[in-house]
């Protein structure tokens, strides 16, 4: 007999982290573009939980968007401004209050939900996300999301990179959500946490080496998977709670 599973969290019953989340309204749109062969290797993604936890996200899987209908609307809705959260050397960097929406504008943030291997594989058969203003952040601390090895220490997961984003707009005028929200918006990474500890067996990952000091860099995330569905194709999961 299978065990009780939760289809929103995608966990088992008994390590179902829904109790943690808590959905927050925002300003900005977040739009998580996420590869589907994580769906095969990890149970639950972060990108998932995010988008759970976000009144205004919708998730896109797949791996070429240039023809998606959603992303096409988007890009083309003169009221949006649309950027692209993901490491660039022109990119503007959200630590320093550089971005600055558009006056009536609404932002509309696009983050990629996989491994650095399948972000870059989306970046490369979707030119039109490829093409996007970008934007990234300082990351003085490094990802609490301890169940995976992290490839630089200032990678962070898909949930850690939204909640970077949003608290810095926020900081710098351009969001509504206060500290108590960004708070919320980390407890289901905090939940999972606890679950990984609870199970002695499971040893948590090191972090990842340190070949030289580095100085604090405009980057994104490590990203998780969130959902899945076929390799060769797009699907839209949008505020389903």
């Amino acid at each position: 007999m299978p065990r009780p599973f939760c289809y929103r969290c995608r966990r088992p019953a008994l390590t179902c982290v829904c109790a943690a989340i808590t959905p927050i309204a925002t300003r900005t749109h977040l739009v998580f573009l996420t590869h589907p062969k994580e769906y095969r290797k990890v149970r639950v993604g972060t990108g998932r939980l995010a988008h759970l936890s976000l009144e205004r996200s919708e998730i896109l899987v797949g791996i070429e968007f240039d023809q998606h209908p959603r992303v096409r609307a988007l890009l083309g809705d003169a009221s949006t401004d649309c950027r692209l959260v993901y490491p660039g050397p022109n990119g503007d960097n959200l630590s320093r209050g550089e971005y600055r929406p558009p006056p009536g504008s609404q932002p509309v943030f696009f983050l990629i939900d996989g491994t650095w291997a399948g972000a870059k594989s989306i970046l490369r058969r979707s030119r039109l996300v490829r093409a996007l203003p970008r934007v990234g952040f300082d990351v003085a601390t490094p990802s609490a999301f301890s169940i995976k090895r992290q490839p630089r220490p200032e990678c962070l997961c898909t949930l850690e990179a939204a909640h970077r984003c949003l608290t810095l707009l926020a900081e710098h005028g351009h969001e509504q959500i206060d500290a108590s929200a960004g708070h919320r918006l980390l407890a289901p990474l905090r939940r999972l946490m606890e679950i990984q500890r609870g199970y002695p067996g499971r040893r948590t990952p090191p972090p990842a080496a340190v070949r030289g000091a580095r100085p604090p860099q405009v980057v994104t995330t490590q990203f998780s998977a969130a959902v899945g569905t076929r390799a060769d194709g797009c699907e839209r999961e949008s505020a389903r709670r």
